[in-house]
């Protein structure tokens, strides 16, 4: 399984969920130091949304309901409330964009090396957690040039979305019901394709771990032409991960309502979450690793089988 040999054998549909569910077995020093750094981010990132951003978040949504209650007949109260809620929104707005470029920058750095441990435990390196760091450094160049490519080309995708979103919303107003309901299904088809999309940016990431060189536009270009005919097992994978993702979402709302009435049952919760969350960040990285390896045996199997059938082709000629 993770040794990076191919069989002749055609694997099963559902066989790269398998090996990513037991290739953290064959190093579990590696991945028990992956998956408590995954935890303790993941806790930090919770605690941080927590007693940064939430309180903002709270103090601006008190801000508002002061203003719809206000009396009219106060100019100076009124005055004073909305310049508070201009600071509070101002503060929110700086406290959350730089919460999220913090966030941003430590998942990535996260989803690195997961999926370096990832795909040298499926070729078969048996790293310490030093040695993969190591390793890490003398190749993070392709992988983060790679997410900075994707993470560009997923903003781009997105804000051209709020821009259709926006001309159907025109159009909607302006009552041109016929452009509307043409532009409303034209819009489902890029809708849909972004969720597509995003898992083949994460794959190409993995492409550039897995092969040094290859990083970018190439990348992603790789992950594209790896996933023909295998789109299925695409789709398989995303539904798989969304549901792991969605039935964490109980855990944490309950952690956030038991930390009213008490702490110590919030905080147990939250880390129970933290813990799940990691198992399943761990597990999709190895599967996609599994499911990139698998993909690229049977590519390279194809063209092997063309070579053969061609040169048989020549020869009878």
């Amino acid at each position: 399984m993770a040794t990076g040999q191919q069989t002749s054998s055609t694997p099963s549909f559902f066989n790269f969920l398998k090996e990513g569910l037991l290739l953290p077995s064959h190093n579990r020093r590696l991945f028990a130091a992956v998956f408590t750094i995954i935890a303790a981010s993941t806790c930090l990132l919770l605690l941080g949304n927590d007693l940064a951003v939430q309180p903002l978040r709270d103090e601006l949504h008190q801000d508002t309901k002061a203003l719809h209650s206000i009396d009219p007949s106060s100019p100076a109260g009124i005055l004073q409330l909305v310049q508070k809620t201009k600071d509070d929104a101002r503060a929110l707005l700086l406290t959350s964009a730089a919460y999220f470029l913090f966030g941003a920058i430590t998942r990535s750095a996260i989803q690195v090396v997961v999926l370096f441990a990832a795909v040298a435990t499926y070729s078969g390196e048996l790293h310490t957690f030093g040695s993969l760091l190591g390793k890490v450094k003398a190749q993070l160049k392709g992988p983060v040039l790679t997410l900075a490519f994707v993470y560009a080309l997923e903003i781009a995708y997105v804000a051209l979305l709020v821009a259709m979103s926006a001309l159907l919303m025109f159009l909607k107003i302006k009552k041109y019901f016929v452009l509307l309901t043409v532009g409303s299904q034209l819009f489902l088809v890029p809708v849909v394709f972004l969720v597509y999309f995003s898992f083949l940016c994460s794959l190409s990431v993995v492409v550039a771990v897995a092969e040094p060189g290859c990083h970018g536009a190439g990348a992603l270009g790789r992950a594209w032409r790896l996933m023909k005919g295998k789109r299925r097992r695409a789709m398989l994978f995303i539904s798989v991960t969304a549901v792991l993702a969605t039935a964490l979402n109980p855990v944490y709302t309950l952690a956030k309502r038991c930390a009213l009435t008490s702490m110590a049952a919030g905080l147990l919760l939250g880390f129970l979450y933290s813990i799940l969350k990691a198992a399943v960040q761990v597990f999709a990285a190895c599967a996609m690793a599994a499911l990139y390896y698998e993909c690229k045996g049977s590519t390279q199997a194809s063209a092997v089988g063309y070579v053969k059938v061609s040169t048989k082709e020549q020869i009878d000629a």
